[in-house]
C-alpha cells in the first residue's frame, strides 16, 4: 500500500493512513494519531489565504523571527 495511491474521504482518514504506513525513518510512530489527524482536517478546512498566514507564522517561528520573502510571492503580498 502506497499512501499515493490513497483515496480516502475525508482529510482526517487520510491522515490516520499516512500514519498507518508510516516512514523509513519511523518518526511516524511517535506522533499521536488522532490529535495529528483532527489538527490537519481543521488545518485543510481553513480558506487557503489563511493557510498562508498560518504557514508563514509557523516559519518565522521556526526560524527565530526572521522575515524572509520568496520571489514567487506578489509584490503586494506582506
Amino acid at each position: 500500500m502506497e499512501i499515493y495511491n490513497y483515496s480516502g474521504s475525508t482529510e482526517y482518514e487520510k491522515a490516520v493512513h499516512f500514519l498507518e504506513i508510516g516512514c523509513k525513518c519511523g518518526c511516524s510512530k511517535m506522533i499521536p494519531r488522532e490529535r495529528f489527524a483532527e489538527l490537519r482536517e481543521a488545518f485543510q478546512a481553513l480558506p487557503k489565504s489563511e493557510q498562508d498566514i498560518f504557514l508563514m507564522a509557523q516559519l518565522k517561528a521556526m526560524n527565530g523571527g526572521e522575515i524572509t520573502v520568496s520571489r514567487r510571492l506578489k509584490k503586494n503580498a506582506c
